[in-house]
């Protein structure tokens, strides 16, 4: 994949890893199997695919890895125990990654979302009535996104989370 995209486009400035696998199910009924592949999902599939746009920023010395987590990256709960440990180890890939390879000029991000995103599936399982500016709206992601690749260097932001204003904490 990346190197369709450098063939085609050129350097590669940004990468952007947002897989996650919303296991649901009380701990005692998630199987072993169930459990491994939302840790392959979210912890080995950022891990890869962070690795591989590493590889392809560090020529050049700069670049952006921006990883999405979500409030399970700090704490579990249920019915989430699969969901939960795979965040939490991708917010650990970011960490290691942003002291490994920042001083190699690559600014590598790990964004928490703490609410729902809006869109067609969270207004369909919300309901019609529920409030849009309960959810965080995806131009507004993708603003701060952008931001976080435009950062300067003297400033690098590693986490910040992002939740809209009606979300409770």
């Amino acid at each position: 994949m990346f190197s369709r995209v450098i063939t085609g486009l050129g350097t590669l400035e940004a990468a952007i890893f947002n897989a996650a696998s919303g296991l649901r199910a009380p701990s005692l009924d998630v199987t072993s199997q169930a459990f491994e592949d939302t840790l392959k999902t979210s912890a080995v599939g950022g891990f890869v695919f962070g690795r591989e746009a590493i590889r392809r920023m560090l020529p050049a010395g700069r670049g952006s890895l921006v990883l999405t987590g979500a409030t399970a990256s700090l704490r579990g709960r249920p019915p989430f125990v699969a969901f939960a440990a795979a965040k939490a180890a991708l917010r650990s890939v970011g960490q290691t990654f942003a002291r490994e390879f920042g001083p190699r000029g690559v600014h590598v991000a790990h964004v928490i979302i703490d609410g729902g995103i809006d869109g067609e599936r969270a207004r369909t399982r919300l309901g019609a009535d529920r409030d849009p500016t309960a959810l965080l709206a995806l131009d507004d992601i993708a603003e701060v996104y952008w931001h976080l690749h435009s950062q300067p260097r003297s400033a690098w932001t590693q986490e910040l989370d992002l939740r809209p204003f009606k979300e409770s904490f």
